[in-house]
């Protein structure tokens, strides 16, 4: 048994949000607080699901959000930290203030991998990268006997 739906899904709206619909959230919120983001929509006057106006407020519009590229200092941090902590992108963001866990994330996919890996380094175990390995042992996959046979049944004499 499952939880009850948040809200129902024929009857929210989907995709991009219109500047309207911010101004009801973040005025909400700034009179109201954080609550429960099940009821919130409602109180709030919105057409949306409570995980939708969440990861609204959480990664786009709270006052706290920082906007625009990471600088240098941020990518070596969040090398640092990656090298202690893996993929734990919540953990990577408490220690970097203003920035959401999504975006640290999709910041590392797309730009510090390759940063790393044009500089030699496994963006894994941050060590060097063995070109061996990456050449030859990496690109093979297992050999597999795909040979099919028919034949009759065996049967003992």
């Amino acid at each position: 048994m499952g939880r009850i739906p948040c809200c129902e899904k024929g009857h929210t709206n989907k995709g991009s949000w219109a500047k309207e619909e911010d101004k009801r959230l973040i005025a909400y919120i700034q009179a109201q607080g954080e609550g429960c983001w099940r009821s919130l929509p409602k109180a709030a006057g919105l057409v949306r699901c409570g995980k939708s106006c969440r990861l609204r407020w959480i990664n786009y519009l709270r006052p706290d959000v920082k906007r625009g590229n990471f600088t240098d200092e941020e990518d070596e941090l969040i090398i640092k930290l990656h090298s202690l902590l893996g993929n734990k992108w919540s953990k990577i963001a408490a220690r970097l203030p203003g920035r959401t866990d999504n975006e640290i994330k999709n910041h590392w996919n797309t730009n510090i991998k390759r940063k790393l890996l044009s500089k030699g380094i496994d963006p894994i175990t941050h060590g060097p990268m063995d070109d061996r390995k990456t050449n030859n042992e990496l690109d093979k996959s297992p050999e597999l006997n795909l040979e099919l046979r028919i034949s009759l049944p065996y049967s003992s004499p």
